[in-house]
């Protein structure tokens, strides 16, 4: 999760330490390109999780569909984006990366999406490159969390496959109803 944000953060700091750039403008601006990265590397992972989740569904324009639709809906990755976008799923969703995330987590996590808002429409960062690192691993535990809210309803229904069978489940919208008579 993240390789390219984890590639980009690593070449960087060889970079900087081949050229003793420590403390200088080169380390700033490559600490707005590893925050760039990052987000980008976000979206998609959501993305994927998202692409994951689907990959039940028995009806492949409906999950193309879905897809499409959750890419449009997911725009930004900030933290009340991506629980708002959770909340589509069910409101145990949302819920679930509410209370299944640390504070301090969150903390990072938002301050680095912030960051690169900033970099991208004002004065630039206050992170330091010595802080990606932390941001890093919180923002890969951010997206755990993420994919554990997708996936929780499939947990709480029982697997995928039983609840194709199973007549007295709701009504999954991800797999559609076969008629008795067909």
């Amino acid at each position: 999760m993240l390789l390219r944000t984890k590639a980009a953060l690593d070449e960087c700091e060889a970079h900087l330490s081949a050229t003793d750039s420590w403390n200088s403008e080169i380390e700033s601006y490559l600490t707005q390109h590893v925050l760039i990265v990052l987000c980008a590397d976000i979206q998609q992972s959501i993305y994927q999780i998202l692409e994951s989740r689907l990959d039940g569904a028995g009806d492949i324009e409906l999950k193309n569909f879905a897809i499409a639709t959750g890419k449009r809906c997911l725009r930004s990755v900030g933290k009340n984006e991506v629980s708002g976008f959770l909340g589509f799923f069910s409101t145990e969703a949302k819920n679930y990366l509410n209370t299944h995330i640390a504070d301090e987590t969150v903390s990072l996590y938002s301050n680095a999406i912030n960051s690169r808002h900033d970099v991208a429409h004002s004065v630039g960062t206050k992170i330091t490159f010595m802080e990606l690192q932390k941001v890093l691993e919180a923002s890969v535990e951010f997206l755990c969390v993420v994919k554990d809210a997708i996936f929780s309803s499939l947990n709480r229904d029982g697997a995928l496959g039983s609840a194709r069978r199973s007549e007295d489940l709701p009504l999954d919208l991800l797999i559609p109803p076969v008629p008795n008579n067909v």
